[in-house]
């Protein structure tokens, strides 16, 4: 039972984060909170710089450097907004000055509305910041996505000012829903709520606990807790400086629960009590993140953990969440629990958050020695509760696809939920992979000639997605699994997209009469962005002669045929060719060929290594039959050898005529490693000038030699 227990708890968990991984907001919101990091980690280290000179006497220069500091702090929402925008604008394709404009002014117009303040633009919070955000991001996306819908609006003038006719609609509503609701919160909602919670801050240990757990839990999205309280810590931090000053004058007890409070006691390291976690991965000798303390660990000490929170990473980890939250609420029961039985004398002096752990404790109770070894329990008990989420969650990054954790050694088949958890491995390790890709090397393309079998002209290439490494070795796109996996292979195929048109404007256009290939899969089919990517890089025409060819994945699956169909006819509006690759290799092979608008057939390689068998060449011309039967030209892929080569075009061609039937057979266009393997950009204008110039000169010739009998 407990093994079913944690299985199925741990699989819930990690599905959870599958289905934020797709969301689009959960995406921008986690991008935009990661963007502020390095104006997170300066703004603490200024601070710290204020902290000591003021300990060193130079206090002009403490001054400076704190009101520095306020403004990087106040400035962080609008630059979130901006990086959420900008974002937004890539990932989808769109104009990134237009995202940035549009947000930034709905941003500008909502403070506004919610401050009279002669520096308004400075009140905004992060809460609204991100807000804003969402809600004018999506509008903005949906109105371009509805214009594009409409043929007559193709042209740049019209589609132009229909867009600023809806940005301006755009900034109206947000300005007006969020402005007015946030300002409604802020007058009347804000003071009740705060009030309520001063009432019971300073003595109630359910609401302090509450308060210390709600603090964390916005780091699973990235999103500083800090920030989000920071209107709610302002009271909380004059409530103690009154308390503080009221005892000094003899005329109040100190109270338990202070701001200062959960900074010694909750937050050592950062959010958190992170300095357990750290403390953890120092004494692993084995731990794959032991190259994090360089970095992790002097911040720490003045309790800055982003570069731990987000190398780790404890944003989006459903494993490490559970102790990043479960420490700081033992600790504060731990705390809270001395104090109040007088085993630590309260807060009495108000120490800033970013003096070190165990300084801050020793100045804030009037040196007493217990509450520094109370700091130290509370260190040692952090430790051990990381402990085991620690080991285990490096055996996962040690071990994929294997994780332990999920998976004790038993009979899977008597594991309820298993086939889940499978799932959820190919996850996790598709994950892992993709990361590995990114800090291993980049993506480059490859182009692999068609040639017209009558002569050998290179009358068209297919471009290919390859990974080169850091020591220059180049990798098939075997890696591709992965992306289809994490439902990304849309940002691969646009990627694929927009570079290849790239190098045909840069590097191919001196060739004429060619069809540049690229294939899509299912999922970029159905994505949104998809036609928005093919109108901007159609924007500029192509080179004189060429046309762009979209290669249908035959192997992977539709999961809406309607749809697709209705996005092949919108491409083939604009000029594009469709083909169907891989035919013969995977599923519903009928199908596509009756309910999809193809150009081109071309015959997986399959059909030609069944060439050898009984019967293959009959069964590769009754295919061919078939195809005909679309009036597609067709493509035969994989031929290696010069054998497979003369059985595709039916042995012994030897006259035009024979050759004539051949044709008629319907099989005119070849691909493979006979003619070329996949090449370079630069390896392939040298072919294409060699096999053109060579066509020609032959052509010639041959006229040449015509005229004179």
């Amino acid at each position: 039972m407990s093994t079913w227990f944690q299985n199925t708890f741990i699989y819930q968990l990690n599905n959870s984060r599958i289905l934020l991984f797709n969301n689009r907001i959960i995406k921008s919101v986690v991008a935009s909170s990661l963007a502020i990091v390095p104006f997170a980690i300066i703004r603490a280290l200024i601070l710290v710089s204020s902290i000591i000179a003021s300990h060193m006497g130079w206090h002009h220069s403490s001054a400076r450097l704190l009101q520095l500091e306020e403004t990087l702090t106040e400035f962080m929402p609008i630059v979130m907004n901006a990086f959420m925008a900008l974002h937004w604008a890539i990932r989808n394709r769109y104009s990134v000055i237009h995202f940035l404009t549009i947000n930034l002014c709905s941003l500008l117009f909502i403070s506004r509305v919610i401050s009279d303040g002669k520096f308004f633009f400075f009140d905004i919070t992060v809460p609204l910041a991100l807000l804003s955000g969402i809600t004018v991001n999506l509008l903005l996306d949906n109105a371009i996505r509805f214009v594009d819908k409409f043929q007559f609006l193709k042209n740049k003038s019209r589609k132009a000012s229909i867009l600023f006719f809806f940005s301006v609609l755009i900034i109206s509503f947000s300005t007006f829903i969020i402005g007015v609701v946030a300002h409604s919160f802020y007058q009347w909602i804000f003071p009740l709520v705060s009030q309520g919670l001063l009432g019971s801050y300073p003595d109630n240990f359910i609401d302090g606990l509450l308060y210390i757990v709600f603090r964390c839990i916005p780091w699973f999205f990235g999103i500083h807790g800090y920030f989000v309280f920071a209107d709610l810590d302002i009271g909380f931090i004059n409530e103690m400086q009154g308390n503080i000053a009221a005892w000094h004058a003899g005329q109040a007890q100190l109270n338990i629960i202070s701001p200062v409070f959960y900074n010694i006691w909750c937050t050592m390291g950062g959010t958190g009590n992170t300095l357990g976690m750290l403390l953890c991965i120092a004494l692993n000798k084995r731990s794959p993140h032991r190259h994090m303390l360089g970095l992790s660990l002097p911040l720490a000490l003045f309790n800055v953990n982003e570069p731990l929170i987000f190398g780790l990473p404890i944003v989006m980890n459903p494993l490490l969440i559970i102790p990043f939250v479960l420490v700081p609420a033992v600790s504060y029961t731990i705390a809270y629990t001395a104090t109040a039985w007088h085993l630590v004398p309260p807060i009495s002096e108000a120490v800033n958050w970013s003096v070190p752990p165990i300084l801050s404790t020793w100045i804030a109770t009037g040196g007493s020695v217990s509450a520094i070894v109370l700091n130290i329990v509370i260190i040692g008990v952090s430790a051990l509760i990381y402990a085991p989420f620690v080991r285990k969650w490096c055996i996962s990054k040690q071990k994929t696809p294997e994780l332990d954790l999920f998976l004790p050694p038993t009979n899977l088949d008597l594991v309820p939920g298993h086939y889940l958890q499978s799932e959820e491995k190919s996850y996790l390790d598709a994950l892992n992979q993709i990361q590995r890709l990114q800090t291993s090397g980049h993506f480059i393309l490859y182009f692999q000639p068609q040639v017209r079998i009558s002569d050998r002209r290179i009358i068209g290439v297919e471009a290919l997605i390859r990974h080169q490494g850091l020591d220059g070795k180049i990798t098939p796109p075997v890696f591709l699994q992965y992306y289809d996996r994490l439902k990304a292979m849309a940002d691969i195929d646009f990627w694929v997209i927009e570079q290849s048109i790239n190098y045909l404007h840069h590097h191919l256009r001196s060739f004429k009469d060619m069809t540049l290939s690229v294939n899509v899969s299912a999922q970029t089919l159905l994505d949104k962005r998809l036609l928005t990517v093919i109108s901007q890089v159609l924007e500029k025409p192509l080179p004189p002669g060429w046309t762009l060819e979209i290669e249908i994945t035959e192997t992977q699956a539709v999961i809406d045929p309607a749809g697709v169909i209705a996005i092949l006819m919108q491409l083939k509006a604009l000029g594009i060719r469709i083909a169907l690759d891989d035919f013969g290799a995977g599923y519903s092979t009928l199908n596509y060929l009756t309910r999809y608008p193809l150009d081109k057939i071309k015959l997986d390689r399959s059909l030609v290594q069944g060439l050898s068998e009984k019967g293959g060449l009959q069964f590769l011309k009754q295919v061919t039959r078939l195809c005909r039967l679309t009036q597609c030209n067709l493509v035969i892929e994989g031929v290696e050898t010069e054998d497979e080569l003369r059985q595709v075009l039916i042995e012994g061609i030897e006259t035009d005529q024979e050759l004539a039937q051949v044709r008629s057979v319907g099989i005119e266009l070849a691909q493979g490693f006979l003619f070329w393997r996949p090449l370079s950009v630069d390896n392939l204008c040298v072919v294409l000038k060699e096999n053109h110039h060579g066509l020609e000169q032959q052509q010639c010739a041959k006229a040449e030699l015509e005229f004179a009998e």
